[in-house]
C-alpha cells in the first residue's frame, strides 16, 4: 500500500520535473532539481526514481542526491506533503485507521545535506578520480609528483572549457587538453588556473585569472603560517615542499602582501645563474634579509621538479643550503660564478 501511495504522489509532482518519464516498471527519470544537473547539455536527466522492497527513492548520478520519496516531495512542496504524509501514515493495510489528524503522526526523515559541486569541476576532471592512463596522470608520475597531491590537480580535456567560468578570455582558441593547477585565497576562494601543456605546445602555461583584487599565490588555501613556509617560483615546484606556496613566475614582491611572518620564510628560486632577472631577484632579497636558498654548483637542474624527476626528494637540500645575511652574499657569488 505504501509503495502504491509514494508512486500515486510521484505521478501529482510528476509534471514540475524537467523531462520526467516513466522508465520501465518501478523506475522514473528525470532531470536533478537538486543540482540542475548539466549546464551544457539541457537533455541530460541523471535523476531516477526507484523502488526498494516497498518504498520509493530518489537518487541523482550527477549530484549523488540520494532520499526517500518522502523527503523529496517535501522538498518540492510541503502542502501537499501533508497530505501524503496523512495517506501514508494514517492508514493501513486493511483500511483507515482511528486517527483524524495529521498532526498526530510524527515521521521522521534523515537530514540531507547537499554540497554544490566546485567551481573548478564544472570544467576539469580531478587527477585523483582518473586512470593512471589519462596523459595528465602520467605526466605527473613522470615528474615524480605525489599520488596524495593528484586530488590538488585536474585534467581538462579541452583548454576552451576554461571560458564556462572565464568567459572573458575569448581569446583562447585552441582545444588542447592540459593539466589544470587551480589558485584558491585563504577563504578557499578559486581566484585563478594555470594550465600546463601536456603534447609540447609553444605555449607551455596559460594563466587565467578570476579575481582582479588578489595576488596569484598557488597553495594559500592551505598553508599553515604559524609554521616555516617555503615559497618557490612554480606551482609544481610547490608540490615536493611542505607547507610551500608558490608565486607563478618571478613576481615575489607578492608575498609583501600576504601578512607572512618573514622569519618563518625560506624563498627558493628557479636554478638560472645566468638569468639576469632572477639573479637580480635574489640579490634583493639577501639584502632584504630574508633567508634564501641558494643551489650548490655542480647541480645541473633549472628548478625543483627538475631535481625531483631526477634525484629525489628536494627538502634535505633546501635545509643545508639556506643561507641568511653575509653568508648569503657569499653564496650566492660562488652560485652566479658556478
Amino acid at each position: 500500500m505504501s509503495y502504491f501511495i509514494d508512486t500515486k504522489y510521484l505521478n501529482l509532482i510528476g509534471h514540475r520535473l524537467p523531462l520526467f518519464k516513466k522508465k520501465k516498471t518501478d523506475l522514473w527519470n528525470c532531470r536533478c532539481i537538486v543540482c540542475g544537473d548539466s549546464r551544457t547539455n539541457k537533455n541530460k536527466a541523471r535523476g531516477y526514481f526507484y523502488r526498494q522492497r516497498n518504498d520509493l527513492y530518489y537518487k541523482c548520478h550527477n549530484c549523488l542526491a540520494s532520499q526517500h520519496f518522502g523527503t523529496f516531495l517535501k522538498n518540492i512542496d510541503s502542502i501537499l506533503y501533508q497530505q501524503y504524509v496523512f495517506e501514508r501514515y494514517a492508514t493501513g493495510e486493511n483500511g483507515p485507521k482511528a486517527h483524524t489528524k495529521a498532526e498526530e503522526f510524527v515521521y521522521q526523515y534523515e537530514k540531507v545535506e547537499f554540497k554544490p559541486k566546485p567551481l573548478i569541476e564544472t570544467v576539469a576532471q580531478k587527477l585523483s578520480e582518473l586512470p593512471d592512463d589519462n596523459e595528465a596522470v602520467q605526466y605527473c608520475l613522470t615528474r615524480g609528483i605525489p599520488r596524495s597531491k593528484f586530488t590538488e590537480l585536474y585534467y581538462i580535456n579541452s583548454v576552451r572549457k576554461i571560458q564556462v567560468i572565464a568567459p572573458e578570455y575569448t581569446s583562447i582558441k585552441t582545444e588542447e587538453p592540459r593539466l589544470l593547477l587551480p589558485f584558491y585565497n585563504e577563504a578557499g576562494e578559486l581566484t585563478g588556473v594555470t594550465m600546463r601543456a601536456l603534447r609540447g605546445e609553444h605555449l607551455r602555461y596559460i594563466m587565467i585569472k578570476l579575481k582582479d583584487d588578489e595576488p596569484l599565490i598557488f597553495g594559500m588555501n592551505n598553508v599553515n603560517k604559524e609554521i616555516p613556509i617555503t615559497i618557490v617560483e612554480g606551482p609544481i615546484d610547490s608540490l615536493f615542499v611542505d607547507n610551500c606556496v608558490a608565486v607563478a613566475g618571478t613576481g615575489f614582491s607578492k608575498i609583501e602582501s600576504l601578512g607572512l611572518n618573514k622569519e618563518l620564510i625560506t624563498i627558493v628560486f628557479d636554478n638560472q645563474p645566468r638569468n639576469i632577472e632572477v639573479c637580480r631577484l635574489v640579490e634583493k632579497y639577501i639584502n632584504l634579509n630574508y633567508k634564501v636558498f641558494i643551489w650548490p654548483c655542480g647541480i645541473p637542474e633549472k628548478d625543483i621538479n627538475d631535481y625531483v624527476a631526477g634525484r629525489g626528494e628536494i627538502q634535505q637540500l633546501i635545509r643545508e643550503n639556506t643561507y641568511q645575511g653575509l653568508m648569503a652574499q657569499l653564496k650566492f657569488t660562488e652560485w652566479r660564478n658556478c
